[in-house]
């Protein structure tokens, strides 16, 4: 039993092995189909072309024949209905003489149908990559300029203690102005008709130091409404500061996964294409 005729046994063996829609036929030197076979699934429309003792037509297998050397060819989906990849395998005795080919089919549908979806997924992740560099870039400028709000903020805060201060002179300047007025007011009594005069310009110094210090009170209070709400505030842009770090950091982990997501997809053109 030669080369040929173990083929010819085992072909059914090989195209169950076949996870594709395929078929198989081994040729003589004279191009007479000697076994075929083929997959249910594969051009179930077609009548068999693989009928032992007819010859092939011209084509693919009488250039293996004549060359001596393995060929393959595409053959479009407007010819049979599908698209297909053939292969010639020349089958050569021991002695070295050419005894036949061996050829098998293969739908390339599986291979088009994972090319299309390579090509998409890697559409689709190329948009995100870039959505998510973009939202990246932008948590980062929103994270710069609630950093420059934290800072304002906290100039705020400083120049109102500063304010502070500038009160406090303030309303010692009234408690010593009415201590002032009142001890006028003692003296004007003391002389009699000729402090009535003065005990008026007293009067009102020491008016003048009341609502000086109740001003004061009263913008005391303001400020501290202001400081309180100020501090509200900061304790909000902190919030907002951390969690634009964190969804700039979680942006460029997306970003990383995009990218890698796209190499895998290029990786999975590759192989789609090696069938």
């Amino acid at each position: 039993m030669n080369k040929l005729e173990v083929l010819g046994d085992c072909i059914n063996i090989i195209i169950a092995a076949n996870p594709f829609p395929c078929s198989a036929v081994v040729i003589d030197k004279d191009g007479v189909i000697i076994a075929g076979a083929q997959k249910p699934d594969f051009l179930p429309n077609v009548p068999a072309l693989f009928e032992p003792g007819k010859r092939i037509p011209p084509g693919l297998g009488y250039q293996c024949i004549e060359t001596g050397r393995p060929v393959s060819e595409v053959i479009p989906k407007e010819i049979l209905g599908i698209k297909l990849k053939v292969w010639c395998e020349p089958v050569f005795e021991n002695a070295g003489s050419l005894i036949g080919v061996f050829s098998m089919s293969v739908s390339m549908e599986n291979q088009d149908n994972v090319h299309a979806v390579a090509q998409t997924v890697a559409a689709t992740t190329e948009k995100m990559a870039v959505t998510s560099q973009e939202l990246g870039a932008t948590a980062t400028r929103l994270a710069e300029e609630l950093s420059k709000i934290r800072d304002g903020e906290h100039n705020v805060a400083i120049q109102i203690n500063k304010t502070g201060d500038i009160l406090k002179f303030v309303s010692d300047i009234a408690d010593n102005s009415n201590l002032l007025g009142l001890n006028a007011a003692i003296e004007a009594a003391r002389a009699g008709d000729h402090g009535k005069g003065f005990a008026v310009v007293a009067d009102e110094i020491r008016k003048m130091a009341v609502n000086s210090a109740n001003s004061v009170a009263e913008i005391k209070k303001i400020l501290q409404d202001i400081q309180n709400q100020t501090e509200s505030v900061t304790q909000t842009v902190e919030r907002a500061f951390e969690l634009s770090r964190r969804q700039a950091a979680a942006t460029e982990q997306t970003t990383s996964t995009m990218q890698s997501l796209t190499a895998t997809t290029n990786e999975l053109e590759k192989i789609a294409e090696v069938v």
